[in-house]
């Protein structure tokens, strides 16, 4: 039987979300932990997992977070972009030359402020980690006008010319902006490479159920969703396997 989690604000929804995504990611063979964090006042648990690549050096970090407000199921905000790291997570098992370790993420109370990836990049960087980039997904659920575009929050240029490259492939245009408010910033304030991947937010093309009762499964464009899936495989599979 399917499982069902509609809102995941409160600490008990989001622990029942944290059981299902460890167990999805144990189903591909892939280990999991609940890594748990206090900042401030606050106290959360992300959900971590790593994918052995050939070389030991800086791994890729592709994130999103799964928390909802209360108001709203977050089927956009964000099980589009907690769906789309799962999918990536197992498109990339199968790949037989991955030289790059890969990281999944799956950050807590990003709808407080960033709080579970801001507790995670300080974490990286106070122990040395490095990072080739961080790929985070929020918000992948709308195109009313039908221009496939993906907007590329704050990239560097060496990302934004992979995503260029891809997109141009998939007939998906790319549109870099300067956007702070999503788990990227918080690598981005920890030093990384880091990009936020999402439906044209600053263009004022994303989904009228954002933070909204709204926000639900009925609501999503899946054949968005869909392009934006085969462009994130395209750009990780490449970085994965890049020398």
């Amino acid at each position: 039987p399917g499982v069902t989690l509609l809102h995941r604000a409160s600490v008990a929804e989001r622990d029942a979300a944290r059981t299902f995504l460890i167990g999805e990611l144990a189903a591909l063979g892939i280990t999991a932990e609940k890594w748990d964090y206090t900042s401030g006042t606050r106290s959360g648990a992300n959900v971590i997992a790593t994918l052995p690549g050939s070389d030991p050096g800086p791994a890729i970090l592709v994130g999103a977070h799964f928390d909802s407000v209360p108001a709203g199921p977050g089927a956009a905000d964000n099980a589009t972009g907690t769906a789309l790291v799962l999918a990536t997570a197992r498109h990339l098992k199968d790949v037989p030359d991955r030289k790059h370790t890969v990281i999944f993420a799956f950050f807590d109370q990003e709808e407080l402020g960033l709080v579970g990836s801001k507790a995670y990049a300080q974490s990286l960087d106070a122990a040395g980690t490095q990072l080739r980039a961080a790929h985070i997904f929020d918000m992948l659920s709308w195109d009313s006008d039908h221009d496939r575009a993906v907007e590329l929050w704050s990239p560097s240029p060496a990302i934004e010319a992979l995503y260029r490259a891809h997109g141009a492939t998939l007939s998906m245009p790319i549109q870099p902006v300067t956007f702070a408010s999503s788990d990227h910033q918080a690598f981005l304030d920890a030093g990384f490479a880091a990009v936020g991947v999402g439906e044209e937010f600053v263009a004022n093309d994303h989904t009228p159920h954002y933070h909204k009762a709204s926000d639900t499964v009925a609501n999503v464009q899946f054949d968005y969703l869909e392009g934006v899936t085969r462009l994130a495989f395209a750009v990780i599979e490449a970085d994965v396997t890049a020398p």
